[in-house]
Order: structure tokens, then sequence, then C-alpha cells
């Protein structure tokens, strides 16, 4: 029984390690192409190397961190190409879930998703912290759940951390839009209008990817000894 808490103490400290980093990697505390020091996280958490090192591999699978030679470990970087595949594929995949899951959408189902649009307003002035993106999450999954499979929402995941990533590094601007486009969407469910809301989701992403883009372009520039435009 002894040997059976020290594993469930040891998970726990690798899962507390990973949220740390993964938080740290997607509001760009961490830096994109920035080492991933596993010495002095160690010192900092006040762990061995031996979750911080398992946290890493949790990440790399989430696309968050890449292993170089040597052991070595750095912050996934960031371009427009990985930008655009990346919106790309939420395009083909989140506008075909929504229209199939609004047209066999139940009433408790529609519930939720008010549910989760309230709870997310609620917090929609600290867009920044991590409870927001985690409510953004769980209000675009509701939208999503009734026609998706366990699948389609592993690759969500991936999907909505890697965008989540673009948006905190590169985007500081209101979310009036962004939140009055989860009104509709939720006015779409009422409606069961599946066509509708994937048109909207569409152009939802698309004006993410656009203020991705515009933000990004004087970084990229000044990254190149380009002055800022």
């Amino acid at each position: 029984m002894q040997a059976r808490d020290r594993t469930i103490r040891r998970v726990s400290v690798v899962d507390d390690v990973t949220v740390e980093l993964r938080r740290a990697l997607l509001s760009g505390e961490i830096k994109p192409g920035e080492r991933i020091r596993v010495a002095e996280l160690g010192k900092a958490f006040g762990v061995s190397h031996i979750p911080i090192r398992e946290a890493v591999r949790r990440l790399e699978a989430e696309g968050l961190v890449i292993t170089l030679p040597q052991r070595a470990a750095v912050a996934a970087g960031v371009d427009l190409d990985d930008l655009a595949g990346l919106y790309d594929l939420r395009r083909i995949v989140e506008c075909a879930v929504i229209r199939r899951s609004l047209e066999s959408m139940a009433d408790e189902q529609v519930a939720t998703v008010r549910r989760a649009l309230e709870a997310l307003e609620a917090v929609a002035q600290d867009h920044d912290s991590p409870r927001f993106w985690e409510l953004h999450g769980e209000f675009h999954w509701a939208l999503l759940e009734p026609g998706a499979s366990a699948w389609i929402q592993r690759v969500l995941e991936q999907l909505w951390l890697a965008s989540q990533r673009y948006v905190r590094l590169f985007v500081a601007r209101t979310i009036a839009d962004a939140m009055e486009d989860h009104r509709l969407l939720l006015a779409c469910c009422e409606r069961r209008d599946g066509i509708g809301a994937a048109d909207l989701l569409r152009r939802h992403l698309d004006r993410t990817e656009r203020a991705v883009r515009d933000a990004f372009a004087p970084v990229e520039s000044a990254s190149d000894g380009d002055p800022p435009r």
C-alpha cells in the first residue's frame, strides 16, 4: 500500500509540473526557441529532474516543445506557415463538426452551451488568464461535442493549444468581437442552424488568423533585422 501511495504522489507532481510548464509556454513566459533548463526548473519547483523531463515529453507530444540532440529541449518556434496550416486544419475539422452537431443538438445540449457561454462571459475581462482559456475551450467543445468523436476531441485539443499560444503571444486586443461571435453561435444553436454556425465559425477563425498575422509581421521583420513596420 505504501508503494502505491508513492506512485500516486509522483504522478501528481508530474501533472503539476506539466501544468506549470504549459502555462509558461502558452503565455510566452518561456519564449519560442528558448531552451528549457531542467536544472533551473527543478530548483524553482523544488523537484528532481525526473518529473521535469516527463513533463517535457508530454509537452513535446502536444507540439509545444522540441527535443534537440543531446537531450536538449526548447520551446517550439512560431512562423506563419505553421499558423496557416493550423488554422486550415481547424476550418476543415471544426466547420464540418459544428454543422452536424447543431443539426442533432438536443435541448439539454443547447442549455450546456448557454451555461458554458455564461461562465466564459463572467471572466472575459481577464482574457489572458488560464481560467479564461479553460472556459473558452469548454464553450467550443460544448458546441462541437454532439457531432464529435473521441478522435476528433484529441485532435482539437492539440489544435486549440497551439492556437491559444499564437493568440496569447501576438494578439493584444479587446475580445469584444470574439465574444459577440460566441453569442451568435449560441443563437445558431437555439435555431439548430448548422449551416449558419459553420459559416460564422469559419469567419471567426479567419478573423483570428488575420489578427495573429497582422501582429506577427512586425515581430518577424524585427527578427530578420528589419525595422518594425
